[in-house]
């Protein structure tokens, strides 16, 4: 439980009490993400996040507890929880982008997460995870579909395309992963600390790794470039380096105010476009692709027992680790 911004501690607290609709998850894994260290850190974009808070929203687990007999066909299920929270009667809701929901909350930022060893859920937002995808891995669907919602739905990769991703943590090798595996041909740019330790996976994935600064790759100019990386210098590279008529994808949070060369980008006719989290739909997709790439995606993972949840976001901000996963039962 983070107690203050930058103090996580582990407590005993009661166990989450259930109301009509939800059932309750023993948690197997638990996923940091970028966004739970924003909150850890009270950083600017975040200040919604009320304390004490469990964080977390990519977990995995077994649903145990299921309120007076409702959804007894979920007991005993190894289940993925979808992160975010909608109304399902506002007009956005309605037409199907429940992740940009007038009401929207996020598991983990909004109420309490899967940092735990129980959470409760709403049953209706539950994906039952394939026997053949252990939960270790079925733990990264919610990036995985945030990497689909990017890729799939909101831009125009297609096969051949020249793709560039910028940033190389999860989520940005999810993306890239997402447009390698729809056929693209993918550069993954990373800075200098990256050169030995994130970018070496590039390879095992397809990927061209490349080091700011250095000499660049071979594909000057990309039909789409995925913004990941989060940096303000990385929002103002990424229209230079889009051909004519592509597209700029922005995936990432800034945590400062970043400036486009929106003269070029008008000039050029290039697609600004944003992305946000994902949608039920994108989680079954997101499950099979993770299937599909077991044994690459294992290689990005490092685990942490609970009672070093510390250290765990410690050394998650020094961005060595490309997926810190909780390992709370199983």
């Amino acid at each position: 439980m983070t107690e203050v911004p930058e103090k996580i501690e582990i407590k005993e607290i009661p166990k989450p009490v259930l109301k009509s609709g939800e059932v309750l998850v023993k948690v197997e894994y638990s996923g940091i993400c970028g966004s739970d260290l924003h909150a850890y850190k009270n950083s600017k974009g975040y200040e919604f996040v009320e304390f004490p808070r469990i964080l977390g929203h990519e977990i995995s687990g077994i649903v145990v507890e299921t309120f007076n007999g409702e959804y007894k066909d979920l007991k005993n299920e190894r289940v993925v929880a979808e992160a975010i929270y909608f109304c399902g009667e506002c007009e956005n809701c309605c037409n199907g982008r429940t992740n940009i929901c007038v009401d929207v909350e996020v598991m983990g930022l909004h109420f309490n997460g899967g940092m735990a060893e129980y959470v409760k859920c709403k049953a209706e937002l539950l994906q039952r995870i394939p026997a053949e995808v252990p939960s270790i891995l079925a733990a990264l669907a919610e990036p995985m579909s945030v990497a689909i919602h990017a890729v799939e739905t909101m831009s125009h990769v297609k096969k051949g395309d020249n793709v560039w991703v910028q940033g190389t943590g999860i989520i940005g090798f999810l993306v890239g992963l997402v447009c390698k595996n729809i056929g693209a041909n993918v550069v993954i740019s990373g800075l200098s600390q990256d050169k030995e330790n994130r970018l070496i996976h590039a390879s095992l994935f397809g990927m061209v790794p490349y080091v700011e600064n250095e000499s660049p790759p071979s594909v000057e100019k990309v039909d789409v470039l995925f913004e990941c990386s989060g940096s303000p210098k990385g929002a103002e590279s990424g229209v230079k380096r889009v051909k004519k008529g592509g597209d700029l994808v922005f995936v990432a949070l800034y945590e400062k105010d970043i400036n486009i060369p929106l003269n070029l980008a008008v000039r050029n006719e290039i697609r600004l476009l944003t992305t946000y989290s994902c949608k039920s739909n994108e989680y079954d997709q997101a499950l099979k692709i993770i299937n599909r790439y077991q044994k690459e995606l294992l290689g990005l993972i490092t685990i942490y027992p609970l009672y070093k949840v510390e250290s765990a976001f410690k050394e998650a901000l020094t961005q060595k680790n490309l997926k810190p996963l909780l390992k709370i039962s199983g």
